[in-house]
């Protein structure tokens, strides 16, 4: 019975280690049982940001984004600027990168893509990197 107690807990030992080293994003989870795209999919509100580690006001500005399953996404940004109220809406589509760190967009109507590394991808919050010269933003997206 010792034996068996023994192999059992080396067997947790072992899982447990590998589980938890198995993240592909700085910021986890490390362990999901929903897909990455399952866990991509749905609408998302903005919620934090900062550039170069320094946190931004967002007071005055909204943006929401929608993603489907079925490779397609929108984005609504509002904000005010000087009294005066602007909303941008774009739509287009998105993909994963080959490994998955990373997502890619693509707005109807423009050439080019626009590509940020996923900081973190779980049910409920998206966190998205973007380094732009030496501008680092990271986007933090609460799900809605």
């Amino acid at each position: 019975m010792k034996k068996l107690f023994f192999i059992g807990l080396a067997t947790l030992a072992v899982g447990s280690a590998t589980l938890t080293s198995c993240s592909k994003y700085e910021e986890g989870p490390s362990l999901t049982l929903a897909s990455k795209t399952g866990r991509l999919t749905g609408s998302w509100k903005l919620t934090a940001q900062t550039t170069n580690g320094v946190a931004d006001a967002l007071t005055g500005l909204t943006q929401t984004m929608e993603i489907t399953k079925d490779g397609k996404y929108s984005t609504v940004i509002a904000y005010s600027y000087m009294g005066f109220n602007y909303t941008n809406d774009y739509t287009g589509t998105w993909a994963f990168s080959d490994d998955k760190t990373q997502l890619i967009t693509t707005v109807d109507g423009l050439t080019g893509t626009d590509t940020q590394t996923i900081v973190r991808l779980a049910g409920k919050e998206l966190k998205l990197k973007t380094v732009d010269g030496t501008e680092t933003i990271i986007q933090t997206f609460t799900a809605q």
